[in-house]
């Protein structure tokens, strides 16, 4: 294989992995708006051998890591150097900005931050469970839109210094970090954060708002403790009081 080949073939990989993901991304949405749930349907996709078991359909708040990203922007780059045609590459990319400001668009669409003076808990800062790297975290980039209002924040390893906001303050556990607050955001899906007892929840808030877009919570005792519960890929789950 001659090195250009090699190259691309590299890049190929991941345009096809950010394909993926960005099918997954794109039709969860869909799921959240007609009252389907999409994981349901994607256990299906996987049934196909044409897409298989290690398909990349779980939805997610855009790409993550930095090499898909870099990549895509080399495809755009190359294309345009050549005069090629990439145009489902910068549809990729505009679908993964897009999809990055789901928990933004949700906490904004629950309420919440009318009230000037909300707090909100968010729960995880790294990228991803089980690192220390902050690099394209989710939870950072939220929190950089949350400046007007108070937060109290919990990771296993990352520390609050990590955050850059007026009035984030540190919570020792993640039931802490849920105490008085009128929205919690799940932003990493640490396994700790499974432990956490959506009665628990319910006695430690002041609000009824909790976003969980990786589904690390038991969103059905959610809404059975009294909790309205929002994640990727299925409509916005009710609690009872809203039946």
């Amino acid at each position: 294989m001659r090195f250009e080949s090699a190259e691309l073939a590299k890049i190929s990989i991941n345009c096809c992995l950010v394909a993926s993901v960005s099918v997954a991304n794109t039709l969860a949405e869909l799921a959240e708006r007609v009252g389907a749930d999409w994981s349901e349907i994607a256990p299906a996709l996987k049934l196909d051998r044409r897409i298989g078991q290690h398909a990349y359909l779980t939805p997610g708040l855009g790409i993550a890591g930095g090499n898909l990203e870099r990549d895509l922007a080399a495809v755009l780059r190359m294309a345009g150097e050549v005069g090629s045609d990439a145009g489902v590459i910068a549809a990729f990319r505009r679908n993964s900005a897009h999809r990055a400001d789901w928990a933004l668009r949700t906490l904004h669409a629950s309420g919440v931050t009318a009230k000037a003076d909300a707090v909100l808990g968010v729960l995880g800062l790294a990228y991803k469970e089980n690192t220390h790297s902050t690099r394209n975290s989710p939870a950072l980039a939220l929190i950089r839109h949350l400046a007007l209002w108070r937060l109290k924040v919990h990771d296993p390893v990352v520390p609050a210094s990590a955050v850059a906001h007026p009035a984030a303050t540190a919570a020792a556990s993640p039931l802490a970090a849920a105490e008085g607050v009128d929205a919690l955001l799940v932003m990493t899906p640490w396994p700790q954060f499974r432990d956490l007892a959506p009665t628990a929840l319910a006695r430690a808030m002041a609000g009824r708002t909790v976003i969980d877009p990786y589904r690390v919570l038991d969103g059905a005792g959610i809404t059975a403790a009294g909790l309205d519960y929002f994640t990727l890929g299925v409509p916005p789950r009710r609690a009872a009081h809203h039946a």
